[in-house]
C-alpha cells in the first residue's frame, strides 16, 4: 500500500472519530438544554461504537425524573454498560472522551448516584425483595450494609409474625450471619420446644430430650420428666426416677430429696443408718455418715462478734459463725436467717433451703412454715411447697393436718397440701390426739381427721381438758363432756379451767372449788374468789395457795389446811415456809412453828437449806438461821436449781452458789437458764453457755 493511500485512510478514520465524537457533544449540548428527545437519539446512535460517554449521557436521562423517558432501572443497566465499557477503552479515547467531561471519576459518581437512587427506593417500597434487589445489583454502594440490615430486620419480624420453628430455621438458614441470628436462634429452640410438647404430655418430654441433644431447652425438658416423675414426693417416686433416668441432670437433686422424704417421717440416727444399708449407692454417703455422727447431738447456737453458729456441750465449734441469727434445731434442720431473709441449714452447717422467706418456723411432722410478702405457705424438707404462700392465716401441722383461712372461713389441708376438709368453719384450731375445735356460726364442736362431727356446734366456747374430756361453755354455763358426750361435770358453773399439775379450777356465784381427773372436787365447802385466785390458786408440790375471808394459807389435795391460821400471805409449799404477818415476812415450818422473825419486806420459802429475802431495795440468800450466805445487796436473785443462783449487781448478771461462793462474776448482760445443768450467757456481741454440774464455761470466748 502508498503512503498516499495509508495517509487517505487515516484521513478518513479522522475524520469519522471526530464525526462521532462530534455527535456525542451534541448529545450533551442537547442534555444541557433539556432537549432529552435529541440527547437520547444521538446517545443511542453512537452508544455502539462509544459506550462509555453515551450510556453515560442516557444514564443522566434515564435517572432524571423531568422527562418522559424515566426510569431508575434503565439509568441502573446504562451506568453500568459505561463503567464496564471505560475498563476496556483504549487510552486515546479516554483522553477525547475526557475532553467531554466523561471520565472514570464522572462515571463513578454516576452509579453511585443512581445506587444511592435506588436505596431511597429501597426504603420506600420497604419490602424484603426491594432490599435484596438493591443489595445483588449495587454491591459497590455505601448502603450495602443498611439495606442488609433493614432486609434482615424485615424478614426477621416476618419469621416472628408466622412465628414457626420452621420459619426461624428458614430465615437462619438465608441470613445466617444477620445481627438477629442470635435471637432467631432463641426463639427457634424455644419455639421448637413449645410444638414439641405443647400437649404437655410425660412422653413428649422424653421423645424431645431424646431428639433434641443439643437443645437449650433439655435441661427444662429433664426438669419436666423429674417433676412429673416425683410429684406424689414420696420415696419411692425419687428412686424409680432414678433408675429410670440415669443421665437426666436432676440425679442427684432427686437422690437429696429421696433422703429428705425418708427423713420426713423420722429424723433420728437410727433412721439415717436404715437408709444407709437400703440404699449403698447414694452418692453422697460421707455427709451422711457425718449427719449419722451428728443427728443425736445437741447443737448449741453461739454468737461471737454479733455472727451465729454453733457448738457441742464441750464447746467445739460444730458450725462457724457466720450467720446473722440461728435457732434451736428440730427434726435436724435449724432457721438461719441471712440479711433479712430466712432459710434452713441441716447439721453439717449446709443451707438445704436458701433464705428466700420473709419469716420461718421450726420443722414439725416433717414440714415448715414460712413466710412471703405478708402471705403463709407450708415447705416440705426439700423446699419445695405444699402449700404456697398465699394464705393469711395457716397452721402447724399437726396429726397430719393443717388449718387454713380461705375468705372469712377455715378448711384443712393434708401433709400433701391436698384439701382434705374444705373451708365452711368460720375458726379453726391444730388437732389434737385426732381431734380438733372448730366453729360454725359462731358456736363451736369436735371433729376428727374426716370432719364427723364429735361434739355438736353448739358451745360458747370449748377447749381440750385431758385425752378423754373437753371443758366447754354452754349457755353461759361451764361444764366437762367427753367426745362420746358423756358428761364429767355438768353445765352449770361459771368457769372450768384447763387441766394442771391434776386440777382444774371451778367457778360458781363467785365462788371456787378444785376439780380431780375424776371429776371430784377436792373441797368441800367452797372458796369465795379473790383477784388473781386463776393464777394464785394453782397446786404445786401438792398445795394450792388459797386466801379465805381471813387471809391466806395452804390447802393439800384433800383440802386440809396447812396453816393453823391464815395470814396475811403466804409463799410456796416447803418444809421452811415464807409467812407475811403486820406487812413483813417470816418464817415457820409446815408444823405451825415459827423460824424466822418478821424481819424482811418480803421472802419466799427455802429451797434446801436457803431462801430468797427481799430487803428494800436489794435481794440477800439466809440459811435456816436466818443469816446471809448473800448480803443484801443485789438487784435480782432468783434459784436455777436448788444449789444455784443467778444475781444481778450495779446492772449486771453473775451466778451464785447456794454457800455464796461466786461462781461467775457480775460482767454479764443477760444469764438463762436452758435446762437443768446449762445457763446461756450473753456478754456484749458474745453469746456461750455454763454447764452447771462441771462448772465450766461452754465455748466462751477466750
Amino acid at each position: 500500500m502508498t503512503k498516499w493511500i495509508k495517509y487517505l485512510i487515516c484521513c478518513l478514520f479522522l475524520t469519522t472519530a471526530i464525526s462521532h465524537a462530534s455527535k456525542i457533544k451534541k448529545g450533551f449540548e442537547a442534555l444541557e438544554i433539556f432537549n432529552y428527545f435529541d440527547a437520547k437519539r444521538l446517545f443511542e446512535k453512537k452508544a455502539k461504537k462509544h459506550p462509555v460517554p453515551a450510556y453515560y449521557g442516557l444514564s443522566i436521562i434515564y435517572a432524571r425524573k423531568d422527562n418522559p423517558f424515566s426510569n431508575l432501572d434503565s439509568a441502573h443497566a446504562m451506568i453500568s454498560r459505561s463503567f464496564e465499557a471505560f475498563s476496556s477503552t483504549k487510552e486515546k479515547w479516554k483522553i477525547r472522551y475526557e475532553k467531554l467531561g466523561v471520565d472514570s471519576n464522572i462515571v463513578s459518581l454516576q452509579r453511585n448516584h443512581i445506587s444511592d437512587l435506588f436505596y431511597v427506593r429501597a426504603k420506600d417500597v420497604n419490602s424484603i425483595f426491594g432490599y435484596q434487589d438493591f443489595i445483588d445489583r449495587n454491591a459497590w454502594s455505601q448502603y450495602v450494609d443498611s439495606a442488609v440490615a433493614l432486609r434482615n430486620e424485615l424478614a426477621f419480624e416476618q419469621a416472628k409474625q408466622r412465628g414457626s420453628a420452621s420459619d426461624y430455621a428458614e430465615y437462619l438458614n438465608l441470613y445466617p450471619n444477620s445481627d438477629f441470628s442470635e435471637d432467631a436462634t432463641d426463639l427457634f429452640h424455644s419455639t421448637n420446644y413449645a410444638e414439641q410438647t405443647q400437649n404437655n404430655n410425660f412422653i413428649d418430654f422424653v421423645n424431645f430430650v431424646q431428639n433434641n441433644s443439643e437443645s437449650p431447652f433439655m435441661e427444662d425438658a429433664e426438669d419436666k420428666i423429674y417433676e412429673m416423675s416425683t410429684a406424689t414426693g414420696s420415696e419411692t417416686s425419687y428412686r424409680n426416677f432414678i433408675i429410670d433416668y440415669p443421665s437426666n441432670h436432676n440425679v442427684k437433686k432427686a437422690w437429696i430429696h429421696l433422703y429428705n422424704a425418708r427423713m420426713k417421717e423420722k429424723y433420728s440416727s437410727e433412721n439415717i443408718l436404715a437408709f444407709s444399708n437400703e440404699y449403698p449407692d447414694y452418692p453422697y454417703k460421707d455427709d451422711l455418715m457425718k449427719e449419722y455422727n451428728m443427728a443425736d447431738k445437741v447443737f448449741y447456737p453461739i454468737k461471737t462478734k454479733g455472727k451465729w453458729g454453733y457448738c457441742d456441750r464441750a464447746g467445739n465449734i460444730l458450725i462457724d459463725p457466720k450467720f446473722e441469727s440461728v435457732e434451736w434445731y428440730q427434726e435436724g434442720l435449724s432457721v438461719f436467717r441471712k440479711g433479712q431473709k430466712f432459710g434452713f441449714l441441716n447439721k453439717l452447717g449446709k443451707v438445704i433451703i436458701e433464705p428466700i422467706y420473709d419469716d420461718a418456723l421450726p420443722f414439725n411432722e416433717g414440714h415448715a412454715l414460712v413466710e412471703l410478702d405478708e402471705l403463709w405457705g407450708l415447705i416440705d424438707r426439700n423446699g419445695e411447697y405444699v402449700i404456697p404462700a398465699q394464705f393469711e392465716d395457716l397452721g402447724e401441722l399437726k396429726n397430719g393436718l393443717c388449718y387454713f383461712q380461705e375468705g372469712d372461713n377455715y378448711g384443712y389441708f393434708d401433709a400433701n397440701g391436698i384439701v382434705r376438709l374444705k373451708p365452711q368453719y368460720s375458726e379453726a384450731y391444730g388437732f389434737e390426739n385426732g381431734h380438733a375445735v372448730v366453729s360454725k356460726n359462731d358456736y363451736y364442736g369436735v371433729i376428727d381427721t374426716y370432719g364427723t362431727t364429735y361434739l355438736p356446734y353448739k358451745f360458747d366456747e370449748i377447749f381440750h381438758y385431758n385425752n378423754e374430756y373437753y371443758c366447754a361453755s354452754y349457755k353461759d354455763y361451764w361444764g366437762i363432756i367427753s367426745l362420746k358426750s358423756d358428761t364429767l361435770l355438768s353445765f352449770e358453773y361459771d368457769y372450768v379451767g384447763r387441766f394442771d399439775d391434776g386440777y382444774s379450777i371451778v367457778e360458781l356465784d363467785d365462788e371456787f372449788n378444785f376439780l380431780d381427773e375424776k371429776g371430784q372436787f377436792v373441797f368441800e365447802e367452797w372458796i369465795e374468789v379473790y383477784p388473781e385466785h386463776r393464777q394464785l390458786a394453782s397446786f404445786k408440790n401438792g398445795y394450792a395457795k388459797v386466801k379465805f375471808e381471813k387471809g391466806y394459807n395452804l390447802v393439800d389435795t384433800a383440802g386440809v389446811k396447812l396453816l393453823r391460821k391464815e395470814v396475811q400471805n403466804v409463799g410456796g409449799f416447803s418444809d421452811v415456809i415464807a409467812v407475811q404477818k403486820d406487812d413483813m415476812w417470816g418464817y415457820q415450818d409446815k408444823m405451825n412453828k415459827k423460824i424466822l422473825e418478821y424481819d424482811f419486806e418480803h421472802a419466799y420459802s427455802f429451797i434446801g437449806e436457803s431462801a430468797v429475802i427481799f430487803k428494800s431495795p436489794f435481794f440477800g440468800l439466809i440459811n435456816r438461821s436466818g443469816e446471809y450466805i448473800i448480803a443484801p445487796f443485789q438487784e435480782e436473785l432468783k434459784f436455777i436449781n436448788d444449789s444455784t443462783l443467778i444475781s444481778k449487781r450495779m446492772g449486771k448478771y453473775g451466778m451464785m452458789s447456794v454457800v455464796g461462793d461466786t461462781l461467775l462474776t457480775f460482767q454479764y448482760n443477760k444469764i438463762e437458764p436452758i435446762s437443768d445443768s446449762v445457763v446461756s450467757i450473753e456478754e456484749g456481741s458474745e453469746l456461750f453457755y455454763y454447764n452447771l454440774k462441771s462448772r465450766t464455761f461452754i465455748r466462751r470466748k477466750e
